[in-house]
């Protein structure tokens, strides 16, 4: 049955120029290293290696073994790699959920250094809204949840958390929809009976506050931001979004804030989360460390 050493034995042949020189970078006789190879091409019944001449050149058959051979032997090394990194106590996978709140650019250099430093561990990264990922956390799904609004705490025991920064939701309308009338001036009385576009909470232990919804409003409701924003956008309504879905927009008019004293931002705390109760590996160490450590601005 063919082997990995004979396969080294092979590959050692060629890089080295000759039987001689493979023994000694293989720390083997020469004589076991002829033996590996003649034992290699009994077995694939093919000849490997003309020996007419001073030194051993390859057929052209055993010039497409020796590609598949380097193959093997790197799928063998990696396979080697990867046992002994879990042997290691390192994850397989990463589970991280965030909130669709938070921006994430700003977390993309603690993903950079993870994957440098755990090459072999999968990242799995869930986006929800609001609570969602504390549920998703509290189900086991994920490893850390990072947050928006922390009220839910208290309805979920054994979680450890760390403060971030706020998140700033800012009150825009299209620019193409303020009229006569300068968006900085304008009052709650002003957007009676307009639309508000909102994002619903549809976890189960949603937050029933309602961050600056407006009781004369007419609201409609979608279940992500980044829909939020296309509606406003056209010109249909006007809502808060975080600032960082925004900020181009905001340069260029294409949307204008409300920055009556009626409005402004709306802040919302921000934490990092995770369960006491689930065993933390160092992969998910490290990332927690990052974030909380160097505190990794959300907006």
């Amino acid at each position: 049955m063919m082997t990995l050493d004979q396969l080294r034995a092979l590959i050692g042949v060629v890089d080295h120029g000759g039987f001689r020189a493979a023994s000694e970078a293989l720390h083997k006789s020469q004589s076991a290293v002829s033996i590996a190879i003649k034992n290699l091409e009994d077995e694939l019944k093919v000849a490997i290696f003309e020996r007419d001449g001073y030194r051993p050149t390859l057929t052209y058959h055993g010039k497409i073994l020796v590609q598949k051979a380097r193959t093997v032997l790197s799928q063998a090394r990696d396979m080697s790699d990867l046992a002994q990194h879990y042997a290691q106590g390192v994850e397989a996978e990463l589970r991280i959920v965030v909130s669709e709140v938070f921006d994430i650019q700003q977390i993309l250099g603690a993903f950079r250094i993870i994957r440098d430093k755990y090459p072999a561990t999968r990242l799995t990264l869930f986006v929800e809204n609001f609570t969602a990922p504390l549920e998703i956390l509290e189900d086991k799904e994920a490893d850390i949840a990072m947050v928006a609004g922390g009220e839910m705490f208290d309805k979920i025991e054994m979680t450890r958390y760390e403060k971030l920064c706020p998140v700033s939701l800012i009150p825009v309308v299209s620019g193409c929809s303020v009229g006569q009338k300068d968006a900085s001036e304008l009052t709650r009385e002003d957007m009676d009976g307009a639309t508000q576009v909102v994002v619903t909470d549809r976890s189960r232990n949603r937050d029933e506050r309602k961050y600056g919804v407006l009781e004369t409003s007419v609201p409609w409701r979608v279940n992500d931001f980044l829909t939020k924003k296309q509606i406003i956008m056209s010109g249909l309504g006007w809502g808060r979004v975080p600032l960082h879905m925004i900020s181009d927009e905001l340069a260029s008019g294409d949307l204008v804030a409300l920055t009556s004293s009626d409005f402004g931002p709306v802040e919302i705390e921000t934490y990092i989360s995770r369960t006491t109760n689930h065993p933390f590996g160092p992969v998910a160490e490290s990332f927690w460390n990052l974030i909380v450590q160097q505190d990794i601005t959300p907006v």
